[in-house]
């Protein structure tokens, strides 16, 4: 019975506690890099302060991750390379102390101090990213992908059937489809094998098969590659392709959609019914001899889709 009464004695403050307004805890607050920003901290227990940024450089005096007890340290600090996250604890009653952060490639000031009502989580918010005021400005403001990252997602759909197998974790985030589908126009059978969508890249990748099932090379223009998708056209924004198949040859070509042709995203999935759009070239028969080409206003469509 003793054992029982000293339970439920030691339980009551745990359970009084689910009758504060914790709310308070959790600051936030916007970057500034003309004030430090006030952290409070506690002896027990530790505060996280978080940033929209990862942190690129940490200096402080009295700053330790393995501080002695007792010792000429003020608080105990944690923090993992490459996050955007730290977390502090007061070595006693009434230190107080600043450490300068760099995120983003700006420095920051916090002025750290030891408090009976320690903050529990401090989260810092981008002051510029605020202003905006609304999810279309807030996706005009991502920087568009770069090319080497866009030559980096060609080259992992061309690798696709081997690095799936030897580094999957490469594909965890992405979306792929196989529809296989058909089309073909003129003795040019077109499959539409993969689709693989990077969503941080807002980009398509898309592997087709040309097949040249007539007697004659068919020429196309490589940069003219691209999806329709109802009404939507998408012009590539980088590829590998021949530019010819052989007579009775078949040939793979990639490319990769990114964003619209206006610079917005487009949000495109990989279960989307795809039209590939392909111009065929055609050699001017009054003069074989000339290298100038002719192209047609008509477009190549596949996977059943209307032809333009």
């Amino acid at each position: 019975m003793h054992s029982l009464t000293a339970l439920l004695v030691c339980a009551v403050p745990i359970f009084a506690a689910g009758n504060q307004d914790l709310s308070k805890k959790v600051v936030r607050m916007p970057l500034n890099q003309d004030e430090p920003a006030v952290i409070r901290t506690g002896t027990s227990g530790i505060t996280t302060v978080e940033f929209p940024y990862k942190i690129e450089a940490l200096d402080g005096f009295g700053f330790s991750r393995n501080p002695v007890q007792n010792g000429p340290d003020l608080f105990q600090i944690s923090f993992n390379k490459g996050t955007n996250f730290l977390s502090l604890k007061a070595m006693r009653d009434g230190v107080e102390g600043n450490l300068t952060v760099v995120v983003d490639g700006k420095v920051y000031s916090l002025f750290c101090e030891a408090d009976t009502d320690p903050s529990f989580v401090v989260i810092f918010e981008d002051a510029a990213a605020t202003l905006v005021s609304s999810p279309r400005e807030i996706l005009a403001k991502r920087k568009q992908a770069s090319p080497a990252r866009l030559l980096g997602f060609l080259d992992k759909l061309k690798g696709y059937p081997t690095l799936k197998v030897s580094t999957p974790e490469m594909f965890r985030h992405m979306e792929v489809a196989e529809p296989n589908s058909e089309s073909g126009q003129d003795g040019l059978k077109v499959t539409l094998r993969r689709v693989l969508r990077d969503e941080n890249l807002d980009a398509l990748g898309f592997e087709i098969e040309l097949s040249n099932r007539s007697g004659k090379d068919f020429l196309y223009d490589p940069e003219s590659l691209g999806v329709r998708v109802g009404a939507e056209a998408y012009p590539e924004t980088i590829c590998d392709a021949e530019g010819v198949v052989q007579a009775g040859k078949t040939l793979p070509a990639y490319f990769v959609v990114s964003g619209t042709a206006t610079g917005d995203r487009n949000d495109l999935a990989v279960t989307n019914k795809f039209d590939i759009l392909i111009r065929q070239i055609v050699q001017d028969k009054a003069n074989k001899a000339s290298t100038e080409w002719h192209e047609p206003p008509n477009f190549l469509p596949m996977a059943g889709g209307a032809r333009k």
